[in-house]
């Protein structure tokens, strides 16, 4: 992969999760005890498949270091989205990012084809955010 495209998405996960983030922060009153495990359950779960698949297509030779980062970032990505509620939420964040940050990595590392892959978990990141920001009003 080039290293241009390897910035730019990993800048648009970036954006994807801080756009998310406002977005719901502000609509903080009206996430209930339910939304929010789910809120942060998805993202933490959808951030660590994205984030491991592509640091994983980007660095095969380094999976035990992927693998390490890609957990750390969906278990702060579930900490972060957690604040939207209550502890429960956050704890139930981190163990979701950190069970996904563990499976993200070898999707794409033990795979014959692993560019349909690395795209479809970007498509269910995107999807998943889109999902989530919408669910809020309903």
């Amino acid at each position: 992969m080039d290293v241009v495209v390897f910035v730019l998405v990993n800048v648009m996960l970036g954006v994807g999760i801080t756009i998310g983030f406002v977005y719901l922060r502000k609509l903080r009153n009206l996430i209930g005890y339910h939304l929010g495990m789910n809120i942060s359950m998805t993202i933490s779960t959808v951030s660590a498949l994205s984030l491991g698949a592509l640091w994983g297509f980007q660095f095969p030779q380094y999976s035990g270091w992927v693998t390490i980062l890609a957990t750390i970032a969906a278990m702060l990505i579930g900490l972060i989205f957690g604040t939207l509620v209550d502890y429960q939420t956050i704890v139930t964040g981190m163990t979701s990012g950190m069970m996904a940050g563990l499976m993200g990595p070898m999707i794409v590392l033990h795979s014959n084809t692993p560019v349909p892959l690395l795209l479809f978990c970007l498509f269910l990141f995107f999807f998943s955010i889109i999902m989530l920001c919408s669910s809020v009003k309903v």
